[in-house]
């Protein structure tokens, strides 16, 4: 396991990958309008949750594969590297949202129902990357916050698994095995998020075995790519129009969370779909063409737009509509002005904040992806 930055000769790097940012687009599209239709229609829309369940399947290949192609190329995993690159990809953007938060909490927070109190722990939480156990423990969040524990599941991922994957790498049979060890894990943790819904009901929705099958099958997804040098991609791609039409199924009639069959059946399904969109979409050639109705959707310019500032869109989104909804009684009003005031300082945050940090992020980076 080497701790040295990757200061030595960059491989060689892939043009951006639109059609990836596009499928973050569609993601976050979907996290916003769960939690901005309500505010329109009683009810709304309740498809969120799934909208993160691709970002984490995309997480999960996007990562693994960056890793593995290092491995590839260079023998070793710079683990130190890895997580400076992860720091300055996410601490930035995350501590200027939570130090707005604070100030807004303390400046306005009884006018605005703002607990200052629940907003300090809400911070320390998510400075430490347990925010997604605050229920657990009893405390209260103020709402606005809460979508910081989707970052909190995926860095208790990632605090583990290039760990395992260097690991496994270094011992031959469990590198021959490398395939079979990851998917039995997507059993197992499915098994335990079926086990922890029917223990703990929805309480069990924010904890992180209910959401490392999907970052598992991401990662699977990159092993097979790697055994079988695409082929493996190209051919679950075939199966990306069936994909679609799961997807457009469950964003118009969203299964409930409330129920073992979601999490025994739907989301399993839905990640598998997640993987055939993301296959088909690092396709290269014929298997990608611009004709391809897959391709025109996801490469479409609003698609990539909202994926490329899709980090700041899903820390900024709620806030900014609770604080507004203080001021604004119309609903389409709200939306509407809660969607522009998202878009600037998500567009603000992509410019000042995290391309800056980015640049300090490629003098770690040996390999770029999407």
């Amino acid at each position: 396991m080497s701790v040295q930055p990757a200061v030595g000769p960059r491989l060689r790097t892939k043009p951006r990958n639109a059609a990836l940012d596009g499928i973050r687009g569609l993601a976050i599209s979907a996290v916003i309008a769960s939690h901005f239709v309500p505010a329109f229609i009683p009810g709304g829309f309740k498809g969120g949750a799934y909208g993160v369940l691709i970002f984490f399947v995309l997480s999960g290949y996007l990562i693994t594969t960056l890793l593995l192609k290092e491995y590839d190329a260079s023998g070793r995993i710079d683990i130190k590297a890895f997580y400076v690159r992860r720091a300055l990809r996410l601490l930035p953007a995350l501590y200027l949202f939570l130090l707005v938060a604070l100030i807004l909490t303390f400046a306005f927070g009884t006018y605005l129902r703002m607990d200052s109190g629940g907003a300090v722990v809400g911070s320390v939480l998510a400075f430490f990357y347990v925010f997604n156990w605050v229920d657990f423990a009893g405390l209260h969040i103020p709402h606005s916050m809460t979508p910081l524990w989707t970052l909190s599941v995926e860095e208790q991922f990632y605090l583990v698994w290039p760990l395992a994957l260097t690991l496994m790498l270094g011992i031959p049979v469990l590198k021959r095995h490398l395939q079979g060890i990851v998917l039995g894990a997507v059993v197992i943790f499915t098994g335990l998020g079926i086990l922890a819904y029917l223990s703990f009901g929805l309480m069990s929705y924010y904890r992180t075995w209910t959401w490392i099958a999907p970052l598992l099958l991401g990662v699977s997804l990159a092993i097979a790519q790697r055994r079988t040098q695409g082929r493996f991609g190209a051919e679950l791609g075939r199966f990306s129009p069936i994909a679609w039409c799961l997807l457009l199924l469950v964003a118009l009639y969203p299964p409930t969370l409330d129920s073992v069959v979601t999490h025994a059946v739907t989301v399993p399904l839905l990640s598998m779909a997640a993987c055939a969109i993301i296959a088909r979409s690092t396709q290269s050639g014929s298997a990608q063409s611009q004709r391809a109705v897959s391709a025109r959707v996801l490469g479409s310019s609003l698609l990539v737009y909202l994926g490329r500032r899709s980090y700041g869109l899903y820390l900024w989104n709620l806030i900014a509509l609770e604080t507004l909804e203080h001021f604004i009684e119309n609903p389409a009003l709200l939306i509407c002005c809660a969607l522009a005031v998202t878009l600037a300082i998500a567009e603000a945050s992509y410019r000042w904040v995290e391309m800056p940090a980015l640049t300090l992020k490629h003098r770690f980076e040996r390999v770029q992806l999407g």
